[in-house]
């Protein structure tokens, strides 16, 4: 073949050079070994190039997932890796169907453990600090794990305690004329206990007001509740709003009267279908379509309208002198440049006002129920990381008098629904939250959510170092849990039921309903504590229980029965009206100057009325009183015996005596006499018959069966057991049906039911060696007072018997006798 002239052409090599390939050759093996034993690499790395983030590793802390996980490397060699893994294309494995559906489950779980008893925004936080009772429809914190009442009451005198107190319910009544409201709701009022929803200082919306209801034309008696009104009047449709806060346990009664009253019909509800249709993805979307699905309207033809806001409030309750501080400190108020919307321009005035001046005062130098409407921001972007405590400032008091009526009026913009639902709408989740703090240096201090408040001022005690004083807090719905955390960041120490009892018994205030006796909610609960009381007595030994009636003289342990003790002391035997608690102020001033000897005996009417006077006592010498104490008035030989008390002196020996059981002795007597007539007619004789004292025994007592004695021994134990169950069911089903019987009433030994019968007969105010003049509904040692101290109700009629306002009291479980000073109580009541 021809090759063209252009073409190179290279001929086949005849021969090679040996030489020069083997020397080629021999100088690549020796690159290769030296690359082979190279001991500066890692074990089992033959090479010295760039290598990969897992390639550094050695080969046994080498994973298949650090290719695409960055939490499998070290930690020290996750810097080095995270380039190399976001350069990588792996695809991302997508979660399991468990984890795609977990936060509904939880949602969904979330609202299911609800639906008997309802969950307050911070029930989570609670559940894992405090004992959580059930209580009025919701699961309530009862007492802290960690601590006693002393750290509650110290902080409560001196720094500041927080309670969550949003199982309140709120009826918001809204009308184009006010005057219409008032004239509507006058005869649910009592002007004479305190004020109305006509009450003057009230009408512009300046102070919320405590309120007591009574059953129409009832008073004094039929008394419903207290309750707590704030009226607001609209800017743009000139509407006025009146909000009544009431407690759970009165509020279904209270809503019925407010229905009849106003003639009010509950209308359909016009619900979103559009919003309400989809699936809620988290708790905040629930409660917004709970806003808008759980509001019951209530209109009449006048155009009157009663909204059931419940649980679409949050209240939180501060009680100290350093409240405002700490709001101070937690609270972020929108500043002017930040307000975006026209309409929330006019809370520029309120935060200013709050952040220059009230902010800087304590509680205790403002009125009762003062009103501060402020606009505040997200209170997680203000949250300090951890716990600091405020620092020691030495304020004193203004001494220019504090004029309420040169502070901005209060806004009705916390009323308005809408206004709410976009606050919940723009709130951050808290996955956004972090995401945007991330992405940013400085920390985050504004969001597109402005919340609007209200703080209401309680200076209901004496002074401004009482624990009672403190504010109220009310948020909207959606915000409970984060203003709740930021306080707790702010120091404020966290309290329970209890030590809400505790606190109003040292600023000496009756619980409500614990402890009022005249009240339909009041009379549930005593019933129910009965119940509970009856089966904790029934469940121990019957050598276990404590004998009230024949070694104590206490015929109602576990009730009070004010209604029979006022009628035992009636000189007007023929009267059979229910009794009640004196609340007019007037009347109980009255009284007490009655007491002391400067003023005449109380009118006729009031002293065979079946009166109750709520009184307080505050012990002598030693003796803590307790619930269900009783309270009795001395004989001659007591104040004897208190006059011989030397100044160190602190006991005294004031004994209550076993009772005897008559009907025993008698048969005791009987049996004894007939025993003695025998003796008496073989007195000289003397037998000689040696059988007349043998004693037969059986041959199987002798050689028991050991076997027949067990089976015996089991039947027995069985019937035992059987009876004791009846018994106790038996027991059960009285106490449910007639829960106002005595604990000698339901005993079932045939002895001890002919005992019952001299109970029967015996008045329930000479039913003890003393007279029994009324019973402690609350009591225990008082820090402030540094001894015992307790609150109780005395029958009217029953204060003839006093002498220096000295009285004695004594729990249901000791027979000693203890003098105290009593004195009457003013107070009113208050949610």
């Amino acid at each position: 073949m021809e090759e063209s002239e252009g073409d190179e052409y290279c001929p086949r090599p005849r021969g090679v050079n040996v030489m020069h390939f083997v020397k080629e050759r021999v100088r690549q093996i020796a690159e290769l070994i030296q690359a082979v034993d190279n001991r500066v690499l890692i074990s089992g790395e033959v090479t010295k190039g760039p290598r990969t983030a897992v390639q550094r590793l050695p080969r046994h802390m080498r994973r298949r997932a650090m290719s695409y996980n960055i939490k499998r490397f070290p930690r020290m060699q996750r810097r080095f890796a995270i380039s190399s893994i976001a350069a990588s294309k792996h695809r991302q494995k997508p979660p399991s169907r468990f984890w795609r559906r977990r936060p509904r489950n939880l949602l969904l779980n979330y609202t299911r453990r609800q639906r008997k008893h309802v969950w307050l925004e911070t029930h989570i936080w609670h559940a894992k600090r405090f004992r959580m009772i059930q209580k009025w429809g919701y699961n309530l914190p009862f007492c802290s794990y960690q601590r006693a009442f002393r750290p509650s009451h110290r902080d409560a005198m001196r720094h500041c305690v927080i309670r969550d107190v949003s199982f309140l319910r709120c009826f918001q009544i809204i009308g184009s004329s006010q005057v219409t409201i008032i004239e509507l709701l006058r005869n649910i009022c009592a002007p004479e206990v305190g004020p109305t929803f006509a009450f003057k200082t009230a009408l512009d919306g300046r102070f919320e007001m405590p309120v007591m209801l009574y059953e129409p034309g009832k008073y004094p008696r039929g008394f419903i509740g207290p309750a707590r009104f704030l009226w607001s009047k609209h800017r743009t449709d000139q509407k006025y709003t009146l909000a009544v806060w009431t407690h759970p346990s009165s509020s279904k009664n209270i809503l019925s009267k407010f229905i009849d009253l106003l003639k009010l019909k509950k209308q359909d509800q016009e619900v979103d279908l559009i919003g309400t249709d989809k699936v809620p993805r988290n708790i905040d979307e629930w409660r917004l379509r709970n806003l808008q699905m759980k509001t019951d309207v209530y209109e009449n033809s006048e155009d009157l309208k009663l909204l059931d806001l419940s649980d679409q409030m949050v209240r939180l309750r501060l009680y100290g002198p350093k409240s405002f501080e700490i709001l101070r400190e937690v609270l972020a108020v929108v500043e002017e440049n930040e307000i975006m919307d026209s309409g929330m321009k006019e809370f520029v005035s309120n935060n200013q006002c709050w952040r220059n001046e009230c902010s800087k005062l304590s509680p205790g130098e403002f009125p009762d129920g003062t009103v501060f409407s402020l606009l505040v921001e997200d209170p997680r972007l203000s949250r300090p990381l951890k716990k600091v405590k405020l620092a020691e400032t030495n304020r004193r008091c203004s001494r220019k008098s504090l004029n309420v009526a040169d502070l901005p009026l209060p806004l009705d913009d916390f009323w308005n629904f809408e206004i709410r639902r976009k606050a919940l709408e723009k709130k951050l989740i808290e996955t956004d939250l972090q995401k945007k703090r991330s992405m940013q240096l400085q920390p985050v201090k504004v969001s597109e959510a402005k919340i609007p408040i209200l703080l209401i001022v309680r200076n209901t005690g004496t002074g401004t170092t009482n624990p009672f004083i403190g504010l109220d807090l009310i948020t909207p719905s959606g915000f409970g849990l984060e203003f709740w955390l930021a306080l707790q960041y702010g120091t404020a120490r966290s309290i329970g039921l209890k030590d809400q009892k505790f606190l109003e018994l040292e600023s000496s205030h009756f619980n409500f309903p614990a402890d009022v006796p005249d009240c339909d909610a009041g009379l549930n609960e005593f019933k129910e504590e009965y119940i509970n009381l009856q089966e904790k007595y029934i469940r121990r030994p019957h050598n276990r229980r404590v004998k009230y009636w024949s070694s104590l003289s206490i015929k109602y342990p576990f009730t009070f029965q004010f209604s029979e003790l006022s009628h035992d002391w009636f000189e007007n035997s023929g009267f059979e009206g229910t009794s009640y608690v004196i609340r007019n102020r007037r009347t109980l001033l009255a009284i007490e100057k009655w007491l002391i000897g400067r003023g005449p005996i109380p009118k006729e009417s009031i002293m065979n009325s079946a009166a109750l006077v709520p009184v307080s006592l505050v012990s002598i010498t030693v003796g803590r009183p307790q619930r269900f104490a009783l309270i009795c008035a001395p004989i001659d030989e007591d104040f004897t015996t208190i006059a011989k008390l030397s100044k160190g002196e602190n006991a005294m020996q004031i004994v209550e005596q076993s009772r005897t059981n008559t009907l025993e002795s008698a048969f005791n007597n009987q049996k004894n006499e007939e025993n003695q007539e025998n003796e008496i007619g073989l007195e000289d004789f003397i037998s000689l018959d040696v059988t007349a004292n043998e004693k037969h025994i059986p041959l199987n007592s002798l050689f028991p069966d050991k076997e027949m004695l067990w089976k015996r021994k089991l039947k027995k134990k069985k019937k035992k057991k059987r009876e004791k169950a009846k018994t106790a069911k038996r027991l059960k089903r009285n106490v449910e049906s007639n829960p106002q019987t005595s604990i000698s009433e339901e005993l079932t030994n045939g002895r001890e039911e002919l005992e019952e019968k001299a109970v029967e007969l015996i008045k329930y105010n000479s039913s003890c060696s003393r007279p029994i003049i009324g019973r402690i509904v609350r009591g225990d040692y008082s820090f402030v007072h540094g001894k015992g101290f307790a609150l109780g109700y005395c029958c009217l009629p029953a204060l003839k018997q006093l002498y220096h306002g000295v009285v004695l009291f004594r729990n249901v479980t000791s027979r000693y006798y203890h003098p105290a000073r009593i004195t009457l109580l003013k107070n009113q009541l208050d949610l």
